[in-house]
């Protein structure tokens, strides 16, 4: 075999140890990243129940109350969770 393709047990340790530490990482990555997109779903969807709560809770109102309390609540229910997606991936992507 030729010189350059034998490597020595000290370096193909190195080389296994590097590449174990690797998988590692990836792994807490990967579990880090399910950690991150459990919360921006609860985020999100505590966000849209509450504006329907709010939007629902409107039609017991009267005035400019209810029309506020409505139109908030559409605004909760139906825009929030885009926000926590828009501001999660503005965070991953590391531009936040």
């Amino acid at each position: 075999m030729s010189a350059l393709l034998v490597l020595s047990d000290h370096r193909i340790a190195q080389e296994t140890r590097r590449a174990a530490g690797v998988a590692a990482a990836e792994a807490e990555w990967r579990r880090g990243l399910r950690r991150r997109v459990f919360w921006l779903v609860v985020k999100g969807g505590a966000t849209y129940v509450g504006g329907g709560i709010l939007a629902w809770g409107s039609f017991a109102l009267t005035g400019d109350v209810a029309s506020i309390a409505l139109w908030g609540g559409l605004l909760l229910s139906n825009a929030g969770p885009l926000i926590f997606s828009y501001a999660f991936w503005m965070r991953e992507q590391g531009n936040w």
